[in-house]
């Protein structure tokens, strides 16, 4: 049986109205957080350029007369009465200037250009791993003004419990791709608590604790399509292993910490497939991993597994490298949930690994 090692430390398809926003806006400058019109492909709010751009259908032969669905400006935003709201029609035909204030005046442009409709190739929301949020003092995968389905797409083993576990936080110094607000995320193992906990990043949802003897996690989000590689940068720093709580993994003492990165696309369905354990598939279809209860996914046995992709690696890297992982698929069904899990130390599940291993990752797409 192959298992999904991954220790949690002490713990879709493209739609037609999608929104992208290069970065947060600062507490105290005017501007659109949300910008939408009926029937749009597409809206792009560019925070530096202090620009709205709306992608209208290829069909769409009057600009004159738009009507907003959506719009949301930041807190520091003055005048709300005087601002566009829903509902309001719009002349886009030419660009738009719209003066925003608040401590001083902020000049945007907002502007309607034709485009096609997205093709079945579908992206998770912050796969560059440039938007994090720090929640009280822990730090979060998302942005601050983000919806609860955005909220959903990754998670961390970090919580508090007496004191704050961060074992993946966000680094702005140490990028693969520069540029204003760009942020990879560090991966790092440690001890914490008298226990071990490794950086974790995955898709799907961090359940609960299990007293200081593991974690209960939900692997998976919703998602349709069939991409055929996970693409992205990574620098690994292993230290060697100095910590194995388990005797099966204590022959690894001394030897090089290993990192690795998945992604798996599977469709599982307990009214579906037999032979899981009670509980181990939601009403969401995701795989509860209890690293505890050695409830783990069996790779060569599960028949829900569509495809899989892994990457392993143990070499000292000064920079960021390519990696390009391969999605094997073993039959031709439609997934359901996607998986994509990175974690500083491979056992770390099994309370082995490297005290000050860390993993960075960053810009990470799915190529089809």
């Amino acid at each position: 049986m192959r298992r999904l090692l991954l220790w949690l430390g002490l713990a879709m398809a493209a739609g037609a109205c999608k929104i992208d926003n290069d970065m947060m806006l600062p507490d105290d400058v005017a501007g659109f957080e949300t910008f939408e019109i009926e029937g749009q492909i597409s809206s792009s709010i560019n925070t530096s350029m202090l620009t709205v751009t709306v992608t209208m259908p290829e069909e769409t032969d009057d600009f004159s007369s738009l009507t907003i669905s959506k719009v949301k400006y930041s807190s520091a935003t003055k005048g709300i009465q005087s601002l566009l709201a829903a509902g309001d029609k719009v002349n886009l035909t030419d660009t738009l200037t719209i003066r925003l204030q608040a401590f001083r005046t902020y000049e945007w442009k907002i502007i309607a250009v034709k485009g096609q409709a997205p093709s079945l190739e579908p992206q998770l929301y912050n796969m560059s791993i440039d938007d994090w949020y720090k929640e009280g003092d822990l730090w979060r995968v998302y942005g601050r003004n983000v919806s609860d389905s955005e909220k959903s797409i990754w998670a961390t083993p970090n919580i508090k419990i007496g004191v704050t576990v961060s074992v993946t936080t966000p680094d702005s110094t140490f990028v693969a791709v520069p540029g204003q607000g760009k942020k990879a995320a560090k991966l790092e193992s440690k001890n914490v608590l008298i226990q071990f906990a490794t950086g974790t990043l995955f898709t799907g949802e961090f359940i609960k604790t299990n007293g200081t003897s593991g974690a209960e996690i939900a692997w998976g989000i919703p998602f349709s399509a069939r991409p055929k590689s996970l693409h992205g940068y990574y620098c690994y720093q292993p230290v060697k292993i100095d910590i194995a709580k388990n005797d099966e993994y204590k022959h690894l003492l001394g030897s090089m910490d290993t990192g690795q990165i998945q992604i798996f696309l599977a469709d599982w369905d307990k009214n579906k497939w037999d032979g899981y354990p009670e509980g181990a598939i939601d009403e969401k279809g995701r795989f509860h991993v209890i690293n505890d209860k050695k409830q783990f996914i069996d790779f060569d046995n599960d028949p829900a597994i569509i495809g899989r992709g892994n990457f392993e690696f143990s070499e000292w890297m000064d920079n960021y490298r390519e990696f390009n992982i391969d999605i094997e698929y073993f039959n031709d069904r439609t997934p359901s949930v996607i998986v994509i899990v990175a974690a500083a130390s491979r056992y770390g599940d099994y309370f082995t690994g490297g005290n000050g291993t860390a993993l960075y990752l960053d810009e990470m797409s799915l190529k089809y």
